[in-house]
């Protein structure tokens, strides 16, 4: 997205990968309703800032940036197109950690005082916790933007940096491509995603139960094709079925469901989000696995259920419940729905960060749940 050069301050990096859709594309796209609003395009059209993506690194990166992402890396290259063109910006937005935290090492290391905000997936993974515990690279970071409160107080208790600096910004969803339909739900539950699942956990809970299983593992990318790898060597139970779904058959995928299940590993940082904000925009009750860092969406009971880490008794017995009780499935669907129009929609998200990145928001979200950090 280009924007006339005397009303673009802001700049905005965000992952590229070859293939990916131009800021014009995906705006297009989501407009006649083929994919959900992508909210990064949300965010630079209401703030008018110029994104650094790939189409941007194909046609108007800096030689030597350029070549930075064909040798090292893309995040490198970008990192360091930021680095060269961030004085003529008011404010820079990095939307991943592999970009963000390397930039700010820069200017760190050239003594350069620019306003630069990260938005943050997983603080405590190794690299960006070395970068900001023993690097500390968050001298160089006005603000950081998390989608989990547990992250937030790791970073603020492990890594030292000042709690003043850190916001949180709960998972959003596009409310209105993700939305209620009438399609009946027949003996069909799904569990959707890649990152941090525990698919092999789901095989032993549905195995001989009398339902249909469906797992949606991405649309084929490098991830995706190593869970499938992982899975295909467990053996799926004879009732699930791996496939790949482009967005709007992912829609349709969670309308047929009667719920859906989001297995997770026991991580520190929030996995499995995205599926959850989809599912409860659809309207279906979820069943998702209490790990660690997975503690700020839905209320056990609620908007859905919550079991034990690697316990496929617990999660069986989750799902008969469930499919027992089709009446107490719609109800936790409904509230689920009522959750994200009240807390999770991408148009309230945009503004939140909008106001978080040109420097006009105040409040600091740090943790709206106590729970116990592991030493």
């Amino acid at each position: 997205m280009q924007t006339d050069s005397s009303a673009a301050r802001t700049l905005l990096l965000v992952t590229s990968h070859p293939g990916q859709p131009s800021c014009a594309e995906l705006a297009r796209e989501a407009a006649a309703g083929e994919r959900p609003r992508k909210d990064y395009v949300e965010l630079a059209r209401l703030i008018g800032a110029d994104v650094v993506d790939e189409e941007y690194m194909r046609e108007r990166a800096t030689t030597v940036a350029r070549r930075i992402a064909e040798r090292a890396s893309r995040p490198a290259g970008q990192a360091f197109e930021a680095f060269l063109r961030g004085r003529h910006y008011d404010r820079i937005c990095a939307w991943s950690d592999r970009i963000g935290l390397p930039l700010a090492f820069l200017h760190k290391l050239a003594r350069v005082d620019r306003d630069l905000v990260l938005i943050s997936s997983w603080l405590s993974a190794p690299k960006p916790a070395f970068m900001l515990r023993d690097l500390r690279v968050h001298t160089h970071l006005r603000a950081i933007v998390s989608y989990s409160s547990q992250q937030n107080r790791i970073a603020a208790t492990r890594l030292g940096i000042p709690a003043h600096k850190l916001r949180l910004a709960l998972q959003p969803v596009d409310e209105r491509f993700w939305t209620p339909e009438t399609t009946p739900s027949r003996a069909l539950i799904c569990a959707v995603g890649v990152s941090g699942r525990d698919y092999e956990t789901l095989f032993d809970a549905v195995r001989g139960l009398d339902l249909e299983v469906r797992l949606a593992v991405g649309g084929g990318e490098l991830p995706a094709r190593a869970l499938e790898r992982r899975l295909g060597a467990v053996g799926p139970p004879p009732n699930v079925r791996l496939g790949h779904y482009r967005p709007q058959e992912l829609r349709g995928l969670y309308s047929a469901a009667r719920f859906v299940v989001i297995p997770l590993q026991d991580m520190e940082y929030d996995a499995g989000v995205t599926a959850l904000t989809e599912a409860m925009s659809m309207g279906k009750a979820v069943i998702v696995t209490r790990t660690r860092g997975q503690i700020d969406l839905i209320a056990d009971g609620i908007q859905g259920i919550y079991v034990p880490p690697r316990d496929p008794r617990a999660l069986r017995a989750a799902i008969e419940r469930l499919n027992a009780d089709p009446a107490e499935a719609k109800r936790m669907g409904q509230a689920g729905r009522r959750l994200v129009e009240e807390r999770h929609t991408l148009t309230g998200y945009v503004a939140q960060l909008a106001g978080i990145v040109s420097g006009e928001a105040t409040v600091v979200s740090v943790e709206p749940r106590t729970v116990t950090i592991s030493p």
